[in-house]
């Protein structure tokens, strides 16, 4: 990837500043004493979270943006990974989080495991990433019809099995015009929010943030908007984008704190 894709990857962390989701990351930050960007990019957003005299990690599988992380930000810590198992230790964050990342692994649960693997009970897990594989949405990669994927996946709605993740494999395209046209996979709130339950995780919040809908006069969209927001079920999980929080369970005594 070249420097212009990095320099599209700084803005977008600076401007997650403005994002409905950054209080709660930064709050979740600043009570940490050691954090995890798995997924880090070129660094910004770890700078931008992470308080002084924490320890703050960064993780990403590309070796070019370590290196540029590590020039621009020295005082945190970043590490390569070969894209499977992190290279870190069992339970020693009590911050792990992924911002945009997810949607561009190859392997997403276990991307997931691994966030949860490193965590260290009482941690907290955050993600946000585009909500893609809604029944209402698509990613830039995806060749599939809305009609059939929204009947499609108001049927899998009813019967989500908690066990695995199910989202839709995408393939990227060949040139990056613009942002998320290196999509991989097309996650879903609904069924990760389930997949942690069944993980030893408490999830403690849950959104789409239907809040940053584009303006539409679709009636459709304008029908799913309006149901979404009134919290009704399948609806509320088809927002824009997946904001989900949860903490580690204590495996000593099984006990969760928020």
């Amino acid at each position: 990837m070249d420097m212009d894709y990095y320099s599209v990857a700084k803005q977008a962390s600076q401007d997650f500043v403005c994002h409905p989701a950054y209080p709660r990351f930064k709050l979740l930050a600043s009570r940490a004493k050691k954090i995890l960007d798995a997924g880090c990019g070129e660094g910004s957003r770890l700078n931008l979270l992470a308080p002084p005299r924490v320890q703050a990690y960064g993780l990403d599988i590309n070796k070019q943006a370590i290196r540029l992380a590590q020039r621009q930000f020295p005082r945190l810590n970043f590490i390569p990974y070969g894209g499977h198992v992190f290279p870190l230790p069992n339970a020693s964050f009590d911050f792990v989080y992924s911002a945009f990342v997810l949607e561009h692994t190859q392997d997403p649960q276990q991307f997931i495991d691994e966030m949860i693997r490193v965590l260290a009970p009482g941690g907290h897990l955050a993600i946000i990433c585009p909500n893609f594989g809604a029944p209402n949405r698509r990613s830039p990669c995806s060749v599939e019809s809305p009609i059939k994927k929204l009947l499609v996946g108001i049927w899998l709605d009813s019967f989500l099995s908690a066990d695995t993740l199910h989202w839709q494999q995408v393939v990227p395209k060949p040139d990056y015009n613009q942002i998320d046209d290196d999509t991989t996979v097309e996650p879903y709130l609904r069924s990760l929010q389930q997949y942690l339950d069944r993980s030893g995780m408490r999830v403690i919040h849950a959104s789409s943030l239907w809040s940053l809908e584009e303006k539409t006069r679709n009636p459709r969209k304008l029908l799913f908007k309006w149901l979404g927001q009134l919290s009704l079920p399948p609806f509320s999980h088809w927002g824009p984008q997946l904001f989900i929080i949860a903490v580690k369970a204590d495996s000593r005594h099984g006990k969760v704190t928020a």
